[in-house]
């Protein structure tokens, strides 16, 4: 851990001998900047969200973050600390939300429990953004309930830090960011993080690796940034996908690879993305299983051995390549955006597919199946101010090579009211249609008692939200009050139902005729020694009938309650350096799971809170983290537990 910083350090101070002449500035460089509005923040009618991560707050990860600041995302987890987490977003499921970083898609063809494969440590994310109620008439097929973007420091910052933390169960973290080059016209950055526990449970310990790098480079005509993302993850998945089998482990890999080019209000943007999974339904391990005769494994413990039709472990590599060019001007009064987008996602497996010929050969074993798609669409938006009021109205084309052409419109109003000197009212609406393709686990995964299916189709929805916000200037008591209510109409949604087969529980992927989901959402925030937010959820829902117990299209967050609390301690008129934040966190779910025993039963609510104390010395913040502080029992999917209470102690230095 001390190494990585050290050799961080290292390389920074390394370039930075080598420059010479004009360039050789670090702190007060005036780089040149080609903008252009980011499209998930200016989209007109929703209720964007956007979170600023600080260092009070008790967060060492992306997924708490999501979990803590966001009332319309629902982060479930089957393991903590960045394992794997699931977003849903309004009662989607997790596959239904569009997960982008700096605008490159991140959302896996094979499964959304992928997605979040994120190469960004928490200290190098600028601000986390949310657009609820569907995104597809901008962003295409995965953003069916709606999109979420982390966007990083600028590689031309000359921010740098290096943390570290360590805690109970084995518990150790360190991540690092250093500004690489920062010259007139070109600009690089790292960031980097590596995080591992034994685990609470049996089973549970994990490991990951995370780097990202950036590069900037302002050419005679227009902007090139540069991105390379690279994660991997290896956890052992204690009951994660399957109850009869729990002794589960998972080792992940991805790494993509992102040009963006920029003139004026031009942007066009190619990526790929390489993403390797390798899933063991019996662990191979010396503690766990092992090797016993031709595709047979035996416990090492208890000598059970692994079934006749098992064998060995489920390896993928999925591949996608894409690009997008989009144009955005203003004319008179009009701000007209057009663009064309296309995307092709392959998957070689030997369980996910059609049969292939003959056997290729692989990173982790040979490959038998395989399949791709392709999909393209063209979309064009529209926005003026009539009558005081902000009109958006957007149409994309969406063209698929297995599904055919769709077409997804939206429309969005918003005004500002001014109420006197101090306060600001804004109102806003919006409607649009959005849709999901099948991944292809849906179509194609069987394994342990789950039965996906080749003949499913796309999931389609209509996504109505509208609501108001009370801005207060000032330092208050409450300084901002929002209000939102929406509701989703989804129609042949993708669903995984248990059902009985000859006696036996079978989990069958299939399309459910149609599940409305209607909520409200309440935030209220201020100043009360400090800055405080409020929020609240509330949902329920509306289906036709369904043929057995679903997992996901019925399985949702019904009422939430999120509590956050930054201090603002001082001391001789200026900040302390003593300084707390609190997030608290209550939750009902809906919906049910199945017992191993084949009884179903309905989830518990629980709360848990979690406490940073800190202390700042300079540039160097001193704290200490206790998650879930009241050891609740808490459970975001069914028959895993997460852990009780978790303390942690960890150091951070910042300069500029």
């Amino acid at each position: 851990m001390i190494r990585t910083i050290a050799a961080l350090a290292l390389v920074q101070a390394a370039l930075a001998a080598q420059t010479t002449g004009p360039d050789t500035t670090t702190k007060n460089v005036q780089l040149t900047v080609v903008e252009v509005v980011p499209p998930i923040n200016s989209q007109v009618g929703h209720a964007v969200q956007v979170h600023k991560p600080s260092s009070a707050n008790p967060v060492q990860h992306g997924p708490e973050a999501f979990e803590a600041f966001f009332a319309s995302l629902d982060v479930r987890s089957r393991g903590i600390n960045d394992v794997q987490s699931d977003l849903s977003m309004r009662g989607s499921t997790f596959d239904q939300v569009h997960v982008m970083v700096d605008g490159v898609p991140y959302t896996d063809p094979q499964t959304g429990h992928h997605s979040m494969n994120l190469p960004v440590p928490i200290e190098a994310v600028a601000s986390a953004v949310v657009l609820p109620s569907g995104g597809s008439y901008r962003f295409g097929p995965f953003a069916f309930a709606g999109v979420v973007e982390l966007q990083t420091i600028d590689p031309r910052s000359s921010r740098g830090y290096a943390s570290a933390s360590a805690g109970e169960f084995g518990y150790q973290r360190a991540a690092a960011g250093v500004p690489l080059v920062r010259k007139e016209k070109l600009a690089s950055r790292l960031d980097v993080g590596y995080t591992a526990a034994d685990g609470a449970f049996e089973n549970t310990d994990f490991a990951t690796w995370i780097a990202y790098l950036q590069v900037r480079r302002e050419l005679e005509v227009g902007v090139l940034d540069l991105k390379l993302g690279y994660s991997a993850k290896m956890f052992g998945a204690q009951g994660f996908y399957s109850f009869q089998y729990p002794e589960q482990f998972e080792h992940v890999r991805g790494i993509t690879a992102a040009a963006t080019y920029r003139l004026h209000g031009l942007t066009a943007r190619v990526f790929a993305r390489q993403h390797h999974d390798r899933f063991e339904l019996f662990r191979e391990n010396a503690n766990y299983y092992v090797p016993f005769g031709p595709g047979r494994w035996i416990h090492a413990i208890d000598s059970t051995v692994t079934p006749a039709w098992y064998t060995g472990a489920n390896v993928h590599r999925n591949r996608s390549l894409g690009g997008e060019i989009t144009y955005r001007t203003e004319v008179k009064r009009w701000i007209l955006t057009g663009g064309t987008d296309a995307r092709f996602d392959e998957i070689h497996s030997n369980a996910l597919g059609l049969l292939l010929d003959s056997p290729l050969d692989g990173t982790w074993g040979s490959y038998t199946r395989s399949d791709a798609r392709r999909n393209a669409g063209a979309f064009a938006s529209a926005q003026t101010s009539l009558w005081k009021t902000r009109i958006q109205a957007d149409l994309r084309a969406n063209l698929n090579d297995r599904y055919g052409v769709d077409w997804l419109p939206h429309l969005g109003l918003d005004r500002n009211f001014k109420l006197g000197d101090s306060r600001a009212l804004k109102a806003f609406a919006s409607t649009n249609r959005s849709f999901r393709l099948p991944t292809f686990t849906d179509l194609y995964y069987s394994v342990g008692g789950a039965q996906g299916s080749a003949t499913l189709r796309p999931e389609y929805a209509w996504n109505t939200e509208f609501g108001s916000s009370l801005t207060i200037s000032g330092t208050h008591l409450i300084q901002r009050v929002g209000a939102t209510a929406y509701e989703r109409r989804g129609t042949n949604l993708i669903d995984w139902i248990y059902r009985s087969v000859d006696g036996n529980q079978v989990l069958q992927a299939d399309n459910v005729t149609a599940v409305s989901i209607r909520g409200l959402e309440f935030e209220v925030g201020g100043h009360l020694a400090g800055t405080w937010f409020a929020r609240a959820q509330f949902a329920s829902h509306t289906a036709s009938d369904v043929n057995g117990q679903s997992i996901y299209a019925l399985d949702y967050l019904a009422r939430r309650v999120q509590l956050t609390w930054n201090s603002a301690l001082r001391r001789s008129n200026a900040p302390a350096p003593l300084q707390f934040g609190l997030v608290a966190i209550g939750q009902d779910r809906a919906g049910s799971y199945v017992l191993p025993d084949g009884s179903t039963t309905a989830y518990t609510p629980f709360a848990t809170v979690d406490l940073r104390a800190s202390y700042r010395l300079g540039d160097l913040l001193l704290y200490a983290d206790g998650m879930n502080l009241l050891n609740s029992k808490a459970m975001d999917r069914g028959t895993i537990p997460l852990p009780g209470r978790w303390l942690k102690l960890g150091l951070r230095l910042e300069w500029e």
